[in-house]
């Protein structure tokens, strides 16, 4: 079958630092059985971009098991079985000594799916592979000598920063309902202007939204995370909202918090805000935490620091006199030793959290001071009190706080003397 196709042909400083040893020899495989491989999607996307690739993933017209073949006893290639052999997508680690991993999946005609269960079938036509993909962007494919293949006009949407879905956007979709959150991801990487939907896309999104629920939660996860450290975060995540995708994302569904989420992203974007920073802003109460943190199944890191917020973003505040962060630092001072560095992030999270910018730099920059007493001071300076140590070094540290830690060891002695407090 023919298709209509542009060819562009990139420098070769664009592309040839990405074909390392261990790519070229799987390329120079397939090439010797007379298959086509090629670099797909999101690698050839970035390299047009500028960009890195994180990973190359690989395209051909070879069958799963034609490629199975191939590598068959080739002690170069070390094959790792996933869940995607269904898909046609074979996991190679290619190398011995430097080792680098690969997948190449087999040209699809079409993607079905009822309800879990998914049928593909495949193709040899790489226009016809171009056009199943979600978006134009994704549908690019790049050879061995640089040359870009552009079966959608993905090369013009790329230079316009457009995100447009390939054929019919709901068959995209339920095709594969992580698309859904892909799109808000590529549109914050690529737009240059946050409320730019294509209302058709919308629609379909409101339309195919409940699909999402089949899709493990740790897809969305990783995708709510992208999108919340990418560009227009909290506009991108009200749009989210505004279709109606919260509770099937394990979010609440208020307009109240939507639009505070909003808000609080652009009141802290400059700093980085942690995807847990911004989404505790939806929760009113621990039910609902819990109920996100079950469904996304994010990790005990995001967890424990969005339980951390929960718990004091209205208890602990500024202090009203000289240090305003007096209140943090008492907080980590009185926090046990090996908790302090992680509640230190935390207490950073707390200040973009609360609006607090101007004092984040100050908080950065503060080293957790150490309480410069112990036991052993006490008996150096000949106390022998029939009340135990821990009496003294408790009120020792409380008058050391209210000195803004400021107070030495020898200062704190003295006042022991001085106010009675060691002939108590």
């Amino acid at each position: 079958m023919s298709s209509f196709v542009r060819c562009y042909q990139l420098n070769s400083s664009d592309y040839k630092h990405l074909f390392s040893s261990q790519l070229i020899y799987l390329f120079s495989l397939f090439n010797e059985y007379d298959y086509t491989v090629r670099v797909v999607g999101g690698a050839v996307r970035d390299i047009l971009l500028g960009v890195t690739p994180h990973d190359i993933d690989l395209a051909t017209n070879a069958t799963k098991n034609e490629m199975l073949k191939l590598i068959q006893g080739d002690s170069n290639i070390e094959l790792v079985y996933t869940r995607a052999e269904h898909f046609g997508t074979l996991t190679l680690i290619v190398g011995t000594t430097i080792r680098k991993t690969f997948q190449v999946t087999t040209l699809k005609r079409s993607i079905t799916r009822h309800g879990k269960d998914v049928a593909v079938e495949f193709t040899d036509d790489w226009s016809i592979d171009a056009k199943q993909r979600d978006l134009s962007i994704n549908s690019l494919s790049m050879d061995a000598h640089g040359i870009v293949y552009d079966y959608l006009n993905g090369m013009d949407d790329l230079k316009m920063n457009r995100i447009r879905f390939n054929g019919n956007i709901s068959k995209r979709l339920e095709e594969n309902p992580i698309r859904i959150l892909r799109y808000f991801r590529f549109f914050g990487r690529l737009s240059t202007d946050p409320y730019a939907h294509d209302p058709d896309v919308l629609e379909a999104i409101q339309q195919c939204g409940i699909t999402l629920q089949d899709v493990p939660g740790e897809k969305i996860w990783i995708e709510l995370k992208l999108i919340i450290r990418g560009r227009f975060a909290g506009h991108i995540m009200r749009t989210i909202l505004e279709q109606r995708l919260g509770p099937i994302l394990g979010l609440p569904e208020s307009l109240v918090e939507m639009f505070e989420l909003e808000n609080r992203w652009l009141r802290c974007m400059n700093y980085q805000p942690e995807p847990m920073t911004l989404l505790v802003t939806l929760f009113n109460d621990q039910e609902e935490f819990d109920t996100f943190c079950k469904r996304a199944k994010c990790s005990s890191r995001h967890k424990n620091l969005g339980q951390f917020l929960l718990d004091y973003r209205y208890s602990l505040q500024p202090m009203r006199d000289r240090d305003l962060l007096y209140s943090y630092k008492e907080f980590l001072i009185n926090s046990h030793q090996n908790q302090q560095d992680i509640r230190h992030q935390y207490i950073i999270e707390l200040l973009k959290y609360q609006g607090y910018i101007y004092l984040i730099d100050e908080i950065k920059q503060w080293s957790i001071p150490k309480f410069p007493i112990d036991v052993w001071d006490l008996q150096q300076n000949g106390l022998m009190s029939s009340r135990s140590f821990s009496y003294f070094l408790r009120h020792l540290k409380e008058q050391w706080k209210s000195s803004h830690f400021q107070m030495t060891k020898e200062e704190l002695i003295q006042y022991g003397f001085q106010s009675g407090l060691f002939y108590s």
